[in-house]
């Protein structure tokens, strides 16, 4: 291996480990936010977050466009003043569009007060186009770790300010709907954060001098791969946002229709919101470990070896099912004290049981639609995200009138399968052959994590299950601790996972 693709390898590996702790921050503040605001608070947060999906695009989207777009043509890293010209063109027109549409945007959501909320929260348009321009150009010229660390930055600061704003709304009794303002101040600040620190970070570089080129041309050469495609990878980062997406615009206005009042639809929407961070959590956990095996896929496709891409295809597939089935089952027979310790009741408890099974179908989608984007065929995935949304909305109208919250809970799971049966569907055209999976032995193991968590718990919670919520979640660590170290072994021993390949997966050498 050349050391130009050991530092493109080395750089894969930083993002993906950044990317990662950036998902965990981001799905685990959830949990005290909740237990601070309450349900309907969460819910007025969860509406103005799913509507700020210029965070991911900031995160994955421009940034790896533009990194794309100046690796596969040199000359364009003398367009830089174009580049940002074009994106605050872009941004800005589409911040007056939002910003004027943000009444129609409430009512669509059956809540008029979120108006001030969704209009601060497009703000972010403003910080998107410098990020992204930095964070691009800062991967093409092979800085993953600047990249990397502004990330997590992004993320430090955005969380501490959403909790802190949080209390300060809660113990000053200003209204609930400050927290979608501050949800986006904070989002607002991480960015502006991560922006002074590539400043910091430059103030010393010698810059050269590049001769600056005018044209049309150049603003039709940026649009193509600055916009489609950055569409394309943040979509591929967000598929349970985008799914809940339709709920923020349909489940409160379908409960309505049942005779809910709006405070009960809002708090209903909140108790259903719980699932999103176990979700991602889960879904970061599966998925994560095995795009690391992304940089080998498209080394092995440049190079025509079929064998040894079909071998990582298989073993990122496997693993992000062992991971994610695992993720699921175990979130499925703990969800009572999950839910109890976390939430501090059991509202809800059947719809996130059947909400979390999305957990394997997403991870696993997100997985394939990776493959894809490694060998060229990453535009195709759209079709699957757009079918995945139709069913959810049509599944919303069908099951929330007749079930509820389990309804929109198992919406979410009909759309997922959706979109991972496309995606599936996609990348065996191209492989011409199903992906090899030894079943017996993982659903072996799965029934080994269901006893082993299911009997401990039986025998130890009437003792050790103490009312103390720290020590509830102590127990409930400890219970994971067990299913995890049983389902692993019961992995190896089924010869399910081999040494050999996990020595692979964990390898810097892929």
């Amino acid at each position: 291996m050349s050391q130009t693709d050991k530092e493109m390898v080395r750089g894969a590996i930083i993002l993906t480990y950044a990317g990662l702790l950036s998902k965990v921050l981001s799905a685990f503040y959830r949990i005290p936010l909740q237990n601070i605001t309450g349900d309907v608070g969460f819910y007025i947060y969860q509406q103005i977050y799913r509507l700020s999906m210029m965070t991911m695009m900031m995160l994955y989207g421009l940034p790896q466009s533009i990194a794309a777009l100046v690796i596969e043509k040199p000359k364009m890293r003398q367009y830089k003043r174009q580049m940002r010209i074009f994106l605050y063109s872009v941004c800005f027109s589409l911040f007056i569009v939002l910003f004027m549409m943000a009444p129609m945007m409430s009512e669509w959501m059956g809540d008029a007060s979120l108006v001030s909320s969704l209009r601060v929260a497009f703000l972010l348009l403003f910080v998107l186009p410098e990020l992204s321009l930095q964070r691009g150009l800062d991967q093409a010229n092979g800085f993953s770790k600047r990249t990397a660390i502004s990330q997590v930055l992004e993320q430090l600061f955005r969380v501490s300010i959403i909790i802190t704003g949080a209390i300060l709304v809660v113990r000053l009794n200003l209204s609930l709907y400050d927290i979608g303002v501050v949800a986006s101040l904070g989002a607002i600040t991480g960015g502006l954060v991560a922006l002074i620190y590539f400043y910091v970070q430059k103030k010393h570089e010698v810059v050269l001098p590049v001769t600056e080129s005018e044209g049309d041309h150049v603003y039709r050469e940026l649009m193509k791969p600055l916009f489609i495609y950055s569409v394309i990878i943040a979509m591929n980062h967000m598929i349970l946002l985008l799914l809940q997406w339709v709920d923020a615009f349909t489940l409160v206005e379908l409960l309505q229709q049942q005779g809910v009042d709006l405070l009960e639809a809002k708090q209903l929407k909140g108790i259903l919101d719980r699932a999103q961070p176990l979700s991602q959590l889960g879904i970061v956990a599966s998925s994560s470990i095995t795009l690391a095996l992304v940089p080998g896929l498209s080394r092995a496709t440049k190079a025509k070896n079929t064998k040894r891409f079909i071998h990582l295809a298989e073993l990122a597939y496997r693993y992000g099912l062992y991971l994610s089935g695992a993720a699921t089952v175990g979130l499925i027979i703990l969800m009572p004290k999950v839910n109890l310790v976390l939430f501090k009741d059991t509202a809800g408890t059947l719809s996130l049981q059947l909400f979390v099974v999305a957990i394997v179908f997403t991870s696993l989608a997100i997985i394939i639609s990776s493959i894809l984007q490694a060998i060229g065929k990453g535009r195709q995935v759209i079709t699957a995200l757009v079918g995945g949304m139709v069913v959810k909305y049509l599944a919303n109208q069908w099951l929330v009138p007749i079930f509820f919250l389990p309804g929109a809970a198992v919406s979410t799971v009909l759309s997922s399968l959706t979109i991972f049966i496309v995606n599936y569907y996609l990348l065996k055209q191209h492989l011409k052959a199903p992906l090899r999976l030894p079943l017996m032995a993982f659903m072996g193991s799965l029934m080994v994590l269901m006893v082993s968590v299911l009997g401990l718990d039986y025998v130890l919670s009437p003792y050790l299950f103490m009312s103390s919520r720290f020590a509830q979640f102590i127990y409930l660590l400890g219970l994971i601790a067990v299913g995890v170290f049983a389902y692993g072994l019961s992995l190896i021993k089924t010869g399910a996972m081999t040494t050999e390949e996990r020595a692979e997966l964990f390898s810097k050498k892929k």
